[in-house]
């Protein structure tokens, strides 16, 4: 009995350390996102892409730099327009993610860092580009729950596993 309870305890520390058991590699790579009327939050890197705005939005530069402060870099293009860009937290990494039964090993190295930069035109803001990471596709077997939602097998790339989770 002891022996029994003993095993059934480590099976139990084993799937509560992060909900996932099983063989499982994923690539990692920098995602490039981009839009033109993109929802700037007030947190400084903070935006939505793909969304569309709010009718109280930023819309011009001067918005912009009250609310995000003074950019990292400012560029001049010879077309009259500008590139402000804004580092956020942390870099952006590539490589692989071995996952063998509950230890993810990552071989990974920064290739940059993250950062959203604006293009500008007579002060108003005409595009928004977020540079980071990203998992970019894999496969696995077994139960991961907080990656793929469940127990089962397959590959694609994150993003369409989430969609296929989410419907």
């Amino acid at each position: 009995m002891h022996r029994y309870l003993t095993r059934m305890l480590w099976i139990v520390t084993a799937l509560s350390l992060h909900g996932c058991v099983g063989l499982g590699a994923w690539t990692l790579g920098s995602r490039t996102e981009s839009g033109a009327h993109p929802t700037i939050h007030p947190t400084r890197g903070a935006l939505d892409v793909h969304k569309a705005p709010p009718a109280a939005i930023v819309t011009s530069a001067a918005e912009l730099r009250n609310q995000w402060g003074e950019p990292d870099r400012i560029e001049s293009r010879q077309d009259g327009t500008e590139d402000w860009t804004y580092k956020t937290a942390g870099f952006r990494w590539s490589g692989v993610i071995l996952y063998i039964v509950i230890l993810p090993l990552p071989a990974m190295i920064p290739v940059g860092s993250q950062d959203v930069s604006f293009l500008i035109h007579n002060g108003r803001i005409e595009q928004a580009t977020r540079r980071d990471w990203a998992f970019q596709g894999g496969a696995y077997c077994g139960y991961f729950g907080m990656v793929y939602g469940g127990l089962g097998c397959g590959t694609g790339t994150f993003e369409e596993e989430q969609g296929r989770a989410v419907r």
